[in-house]
């Protein structure tokens, strides 16, 4: 009996032993195989683990899956900062602004003179009659469009401030320098036209419309406002913010640098000429009036921010001049070329 138990138990461990002799080959190849399968070259070893595994398991192993293709690095966002060498707006700068603030709503006190620009040379007089809408409530859309149009644009500059600089880059000191910028230009283009305008006293070319008893006329014929045709208050001003606009962009990576800053450049310009056109056929200005106001918009929005503070600096965004947006603009005679790399 004795020796019964003795052979039941020694048999029921000789089958744990195997029991967990085999788990431990499931579970690892053994030394012998890995050598094997080291020596093989790459394809004989995956065929010789997936025969191992095949073996153990009693099935096909799966493939191994496939690597990934590497990830292309992601580019950097171009970066919203003031360049060292960039003058920040001055304490000068504050008391010209305000200055000249003042002198634009001072001019509006002027008094009109009736005879002292009332005649119309052969550019004005073609131009006119090719350009003018013939139907009175048109030309109202017109004027009323060009308003909307120069809305737009002065806002637009508010925008580029506050919510692109300030909340989306979160570069509270940079919107107020670009804000006190564009106050400053736009003051002065008001101050310049407020003085010549009040100055010339050029009728406007609604002037023959302008006929019978004053309190059966048309709001435009009445006050000071049909003396003050030159130059166009809303062409110098469609064009001080677009060069504003294009002065930014082409300096600040406000859109992420490249076509979309060149874009919205290319935009306000063409909205500018929009509103110029609308004043011409709205019969409003002058085409001399429009080509004027055009000139010195353009003057005054791209060249006072150069000639203060974008001169001699760098594009601040840390990224080559190539892969940015570079504007000029070059004087000549009759106005002048602005120039773009992008």
């Amino acid at each position: 009996m004795r020796c019964a138990a003795a052979l039941r138990f020694a048999s029921s461990a000789l089958a744990v032993a195997a029991l967990l002799g085999a788990r431990e080959a499931r579970a690892e190849p053994s030394a012998a195989a890995r050598a094997e399968l080291s020596a093989a070259p790459s394809g004989a070893a995956t065929r010789g683990a997936g025969d191992i595994t095949a073996l153990h398991s009693g099935a096909l192993a799966p493939s191994a899956p496939r690597r990934a293709a590497p990830e292309r690095p992601s580019r950097a966002r171009p970066e919203v900062a003031w360049d060292p060498a960039w003058p920040r707006f001055r304490v000068s700068e504050y008391v010209a602004t305000g200055l000249l603030a003042a002198t634009a709503f001072g001019t509006l006190a002027i008094p009109p003179s009736e005879g002292r620009w009332t005649t119309v040379n052969g550019f004005d007089g073609s131009a006119r009659d090719a350009l003018r809408i013939r139907s009175d409530r048109q030309r109202e859309m017109a004027r009323d469009a060009s308003d909307l149009l120069l809305t737009l644009m002065t806002n637009h500059l508010a925008v580029d401030a506050l919510l692109v600089t300030w909340w989306g880059h979160g570069r509270g000191s940079v919107a107020w320098e670009i804000a006190m910028i564009d106050v400053e230009a736009l003051a002065l283009n008001a101050a310049l036209n407020g003085v010549i305008a009040g100055l010339t006293s050029r009728e406007r070319p609604y002037r023959a419309g302008c006929a019978g008893p004053q309190e059966q006329q048309d709001l435009d014929c009445r006050g000071s406002k049909r003396y003050r045709s030159f130059f166009s208050g809303h062409s110098s001003t469609a064009f001080t913010a677009a060069g504003l606009v294009c002065s930014h962009h082409a300096n600040l990576p406000l859109y992420g640098g490249g076509a979309p800053d060149a874009l919205a450049c290319a935009a306000s310009l063409g909205t500018a000429a929009a509103v110029a056109t609308l004043r011409v056929v709205s019969d409003q200005h002058f085409a001399t009036d429009a080509l004027t106001g055009a000139a010195v918009g353009a003057l005054t929005g791209l060249g006072l921010p150069w000639l203060l503070h974008y001169r001699g600096g760098a594009p601040a965004s840390g990224a080559p001049r190539g892969d940015g947006v570079t504007l000029s603009f070059a004087p000549a005679p009759l106005g002048g070329y602005l120039v773009g790399r992008f």
